[in-house]
């Protein structure tokens, strides 16, 4: 396992019962608010990464100089996460350039009507098209 990512599972083993209810409660809130903002929509769209994304090599080792350039690039994929709802992204770069995508957010379960809307964005980006 990513050694970044053990360190954060293992964090975990400080919270107490009490605190680790509390969360999961603050999250079912938290679910449910973004679900009434958003189910009228077709897909909320946000940058895959919030910065460009680095090299690979980057990220190898366990240098804990690391942890903040990984954090940020995990960031906004984890908010689908946090809220379960199904994502893809969409590369949206121009050849040679440093790859770049958008990402399609869809409500819980919506995987087969995400990927479609994903499938139609894609070929409007189709160069040509």
């Amino acid at each position: 396992m990513d050694p970044r990512i053990a360190d954060r599972l293992m964090a975990g083993a400080q919270i107490s019962g009490a605190e680790y209810y509390d969360i999961l409660q603050f999250r079912k809130d938290l679910i449910a608010r973004a679900s009434r903002i958003t189910r009228n929509f077709d897909a909320v769209v946000m940058p895959t990464l919030a910065v460009t994304a680095p090299p690979i090599a980057q990220f190898e080792g366990s240098d804990e100089r690391l942890r903040d350039p990984f954090i940020i690039v995990i960031r906004n994929a984890s908010i689908a996460n946090l809220l379960e709802r199904c994502a893809l992204t969409v590369p949206c770069h121009e050849p040679g350039a440093a790859p770049v995508g958008f990402m399609l957010m869809g409500e819980a379960m919506a995987d087969k009507r995400i990927l479609g809307i994903g499938r139609s964005v894609e070929a409007a980006l189709a160069p040509g098209a």
